[in-house]
């Protein structure tokens, strides 16, 4: 019987996107958020002796590191060399191998692969049982071949284990290596070690094909990024456990308004559906509904950023752990909506011709006159977007758009 850990996609050094106006407290633990995944991945490591770690590309997010980021990962690396645990690691398309740009040598327990030809590296485990493990790594950003084919058989060995980073693929044209799933269980492996798609996935009944999704989701699309997979082969049979080890969640939530009478309601409700037990923290991402009932004055706070400054702000101190990033309200009937003879295609039409930014400038030609007003436009992270976006939730909220039928 072997134990491992299968992760891939950790992207280390890749930044938090579409967070902006972030206080102090959460700077500060979103900064070291990538390295403590890493350093959660390595507890479970020791904690459960695996007999190896596999790491499946893209553990960087560029293929010129941080030298901070290097040195943790070296560090975290030695950790596990002194529990006598070796790593196999292959390169992605993000962090693709080239030598020189790695400054402090990787401990004697990491094996590299680091050709785009397929090698085998073989062990023996703690159990004394032999493994191969076969993989290969980007040199290139792109590998439009699929490498399946050039994987070996499996090998007289009591484990075969497969590691690759790439797309599955409708048809043999891709950026990322695309393959067939039915390819991999042609060569007879026990395992395959899968990288590059970011949510969990498992390609056969087996369980034995498997996305692991990457550990620290970094956009608000990667709520299922958090995870890595413990695994275990006993001649034939396969356990899967998913192991959590992010340290950042990106969460939606929604808040009903039903019972809110009064704007105190409206706190009060939003203070107990924000308490939590969680030590990781949570960027949720809010929205409203049930709330016709409520004065279009009370909608438009919500909607105009205050409830979700006030939230920033004030509540800081008792909700160390969640961080409310977007409240949005989720668009309902309101009461005396105007109705328009405007089809909902030509309004997107329009939007979408707003999103030129020549286009754009020309309307505000005029407040690009003036000093003050530039400055303030400069200052807005994303202006052109969340201007379109607050005209949008505008129109959606005071109109309805039926196209005329006649």
């Amino acid at each position: 019987m072997i134990q491992f850990i299968h992760a891939a996609d950790l992207h280390m050094d890749r930044s938090f996107e579409g967070l902006v106006n972030l206080d102090k407290r959460v700077q500060e633990r979103l900064l070291i958020a990538n390295l403590n995944v890493l350093s959660n991945i390595v507890d479970e490591a020791i904690k459960h002796a695996v007999d190896f770690v596999l790491l499946a590309g893209d553990s960087f997010h560029q293929p010129r590191p941080s030298l901070k980021i290097q040195k943790h990962f070296v560090d975290q690396m030695e950790r596990l060399n002194q529990s006598n645990i070796d790593v196999y690691m292959i390169f992605g398309n993000h962090d693709y191998y080239q030598q020189e740009r790695y400054w402090f040598k990787f401990p004697d327990n990491v094996h590299l692969f680091t050709s785009e030809s397929v090698e085998t590296k073989k062990l023996i485990s703690k159990s004394k049982e032999e493994v191969a493990i076969s993989g290969f790594s980007y040199l290139h950003q792109w590998i439009q071949q699929n490498k399946v084919v050039d994987f070996p058989l499996r090998d007289l060995v009591d484990y075969h284990i497969g590691m690759y980073h790439g797309e599955i693929g409708a048809n043999e044209k891709g950026n990322y290596a695309p393959f067939h799933v039915s390819q991999m269980q042609d060569k007879g492996y026990d395992y395959w070690a899968l990288g590059h798609i970011h949510v969990p996935m498992d390609l056969n009944e087996h369980g034995t094909i498997n996305y692991p999704g990457a550990p620290q989701g970094h956009t608000q699309k990667e709520t299922s990024a958090r995870s890595i997979l413990l695994v275990e082969l006993d001649q034939g049979r396969s356990q899967i456990e998913t192991l959590e080890v992010a340290e950042v969640y990106w969460e939606e939530k929604t808040i009903s308004l039903k019972l809110a009478k009064t704007t105190q309601d409206i706190l009060s409700i939003f203070k107990t559906q924000l308490e939590t037990t969680s030590t990781k923290l949570s960027l949720l991402d809010i929205k409203v509904v049930d709330y016709t009932h409520l004065s279009h004055e009370v909608i438009e706070r919500i909607q105009s950023g205050e409830l979700l400054d006030y939230l920033t702000d004030k509540l800081s101190a008792n909700l160390i752990n969640i961080y409310v990033w977007r409240i949005s309200i989720v668009n309902e009937e309101l009461p005396n909506r105007v109705s328009l003879s405007v089809s909902e295609d030509l309004l997107e039409q329009l939007f979408e011709t707003y999103h030129s930014p020549e286009i754009f400038q020309q309307i505000l030609n005029e407040m690009y006159s003036h000093s003050e007003a530039l400055r303030l436009i400069h200052e807005i992270p994303n202006y052109q977007e969340q201007t379109l976006n607050r005209a949008k939730e505008l129109l959606d909220r005071d109109f309805v758009f039926e196209e005329d039928k006649e």
